[in-house]
């Protein structure tokens, strides 16, 4: 089977490739990428490429011939224009591209639990309303409505995933688990003495990159993808969601430290309280359940972090 990942020199993109490369694998593997060069392998072919650009993305995925295509390729910040142009019109690429092929293939494309916005402190389900509170969550809800679109309009069999807040190693100080490994690791190497948050109040549903790149593989791997996703949009979440404060409490567990906190002077506003993922969809469908907990999550981006630093 011919696969594509896109977005492969990311997070989510790298943790996909090293999946699909597993030991239980015979798969072909074409890597889309713009920077941060993933790891070579002799089942993996690697290629540089601005989704933007239409010419030549039309010509690579004629190239590839992919029987799947895993989006993961996107923009997490930027001007409304930037996130726009980096995750609609680049997908719109990359599925015409797909609809261009002799064969269709199966598409997954990722979206965001930002689409939600808040949507209360339960589970959430597919069926909650998009209601979007920022520019990324915008851009994101754009993306999978258009995705979608073309199931229905274009017959191609696409799908959508929805990961909540994505976590593992690597993971850039961007973001908030990001961010306290990278602080954390600075203050056992004597860089800083505090860290730095924004709140601590704050819920999220925290999910491991190497869950998500089960969960696309498990969903696109059906036989019957076509049928039973084509049109759809799934979560993929942990099904619980933490505090900030609950974050640190598990890392200071990890580590037998306490750190002191850093927090804004004025209490900021915070659109989004909490978010939770109702994973009952992609259970259902392909039998999918995270298996990393958030504790190992943790540990295993502290020893990253402290490996990168070494």
């Amino acid at each position: 089977m011919r696969i594509l990942v896109t977005g492969a020199g990311g997070l989510a993109g790298r943790a996909m490739v090293r999946h699909l490369l597993g030991p239980e694998g015979d798969r072909e593997v074409t890597g889309i990428f713009r920077r941060n060069l993933p790891p070579p392998s002799d089942r993996f072919t690697p290629v540089k490429l601005d989704l933007l650009d239409r010419e030549k993305t039309l010509a690579r995925v004629r190239e590839a011939e992919p029987g799947i295509i895993l989006h993961l390729a996107g923009v997490n910040h930027g001007t409304l224009e930037e996130l726009l142009g980096g995750n609609v019109v680049a997908t719109r690429n990359l599925l015409d591209a797909a609809c261009a092929l002799r064969v269709p293939p199966r598409v997954l494309v990722t979206g965001s639990s930002s689409e939600y916005g808040y949507a209360g402190a339960g589970p959430i389900a597919e069926s909650a309303p998009l209601r979007p509170v920022g520019p990324y969550g915008v851009s994101k809800a754009a993306e999978d409505l258009l995705a979608r679109s073309y199931a229905a309009v274009r017959q191609l069999p696409v799908a959508v995933i929805r990961p909540f807040n994505l976590i593992g190693p690597g993971q850039p100080e961007t973001y908030l688990c990001g961010k306290i490994a990278r602080q954390v690791t600075e203050i056992e190497e004597g860089r800083r003495e505090e860290i730095a948050l924004a709140d601590l109040v704050s819920r999220r549903d925290f999910v491991d990159v190497r869950d998500l790149a089960r969960a696309c593989r498990d969903l696109a791997g059906l036989p019957d993808f076509g049928d039973r996703c084509a049109g759809l949009a799934f979560n993929a979440g942990s099904g619980k969601d933490h505090s900030v404060a609950e974050v640190l409490d598990l890392v200071r567990k990890i580590t037998g430290k306490r750190y002191p906190v850093l927090l804004p002077e004025k209490e900021p506003r915070i659109a989004v309280p909490s978010q939770r993922s109702d994973n009952s969809l992609i259970t259902a469908t392909c039998g999918w359940r995270p298996a990393i907990s958030l504790t190992q999550s943790l540990r295993d981006m502290l020893a990253y972090e402290r490996d990168r630093v070494r």
